[in-house]
């Protein structure tokens, strides 16, 4: 999904549709008088807020536009909505995500509503922005825009990822990490858009699919390249996503796919042994420091540790 960042800021303000909604969601009872009343209001909405000036951002399937500060809706890109009864939401795993923007509340006929994720004027999505760009300008834009930007997050932001990803995998679910552009850096928290998957299976939300939406993707259909350049950077993030993994807890990876992942992102980051050289020292962490303070404490000296030379080494070559 590409965000807009130039669409209006609707600075706190609720319109009336939004109360009711919340109002009757909250109520836990159907009524389908309240509900045509909502969707008679929707009318109303959609005819004053679906104009291009108040386009929230725009994927390949769909488009989404500003209801007030708190909610959005998204029509078809290519089609004309046809609104009709309104069915909520029935699976509410979203209300205990801290990142996740991409659940649909509510549908009004082919119309989806969803919380508005995007509430600063400088949100920025992972990765290369889904516009014709050279070589040269994609170079630059991914090391001194985006790398420039996600490497400044605080940490707390990827614990947060980190801690849904561990949510999603106890669910069964996962989140769509093809696609970077599904992260957004909104002041300084990371927020996640489009829809869950169903996995029915653990583990496939891990570290290597942190991997390949922060360090490894251009976008969903092009891998990132080395750039002495963006090395800094993509240390600078990877060491945090360890960081967050950690606290978490989660699996590093399953199978060919995600070793590849947690491999190219070494590569990428300028490390020339492979990723199995930092998950044996993490998992023997993990076995040895239950207490999770402690635990931590000894990856964060393991990561600063990491980029320091070789002493020995050092001295054999001096």
């Amino acid at each position: 999904m590409q965000v807009n960042s130039n669409s209006p800021s609707f600075c706190g303000y609720k319109s009336e549709f939004s109360r009711k909604l919340e109002q009757y969601i909250s109520s836990g009872i159907k009524n389908e008088i309240k509900e045509q009343e909502l969707t008679d209001s929707f009318s109303k909405v959609i005819v004053e807020n679906m104009i291009e000036s108040n386009e929230k951002g725009k994927g390949v399937h769909g488009v989404v536009y500003g209801i007030d500060d708190d909610y959005v809706f998204k029509v078809g890109r290519f089609s004309v909505p046809a609104l009709g009864k309104l069915k909520l939401a029935a699976d509410r795993i979203g209300e205990n995500l801290k990142t996740y923007y991409g659940g649909v509340l509510a549908k009004i006929g082919d119309v989806e509503i969803m919380r508005n994720a995007f509430k600063t004027k400088d949100a920025l999505p992972a990765g290369l922005p889904r516009r014709i760009m050279s070589d040269a300008e994609k170079k630059a834009y991914y090391t001194d825009v985006y790398l420039k930007r996600f490497s400044s997050l605080p940490q707390e932001a990827y614990d947060k990822v980190a801690g849904d990803f561990k949510t999603l995998n106890l669910a069964g679910k996962e989140f769509d990490t093809i696609n970077p552009n599904n992260f957004t850096a909104d002041g300084d928290e990371i927020k996640i858009v489009d829809e869950l998957i169903d996995t029915g299976s653990y583990g496939n939300n891990n570290l290597a699919k942190l991997c390949r939406v922060f360090i490894n993707s251009f976008d969903d259909e092009t891998a990132a390249v080395y750039d002495v350049a963006a090395v800094g950077g993509r240390k600078n993030i990877f060491k945090k996503l360890i960081m967050a993994s950690e606290k978490a807890e989660l699996p590093f990876g399953r199978g060919y796919d995600d070793r590849n992942e947690l491999d190219m992102a070494m590569q990428l980051c300028g490390y020339s042994e492979k990723f199995g050289e930092i998950e044996r020292t993490l998992r023997d962490y993990r076995n040895k420091y239950f207490d999770m303070d402690e635990r931590l404490q000894k990856v964060a000296q393991f990561l600063k540790e990491l980029d320091e030379p070789d002493m020995i080494t050092a001295m054999f070559y001096d």
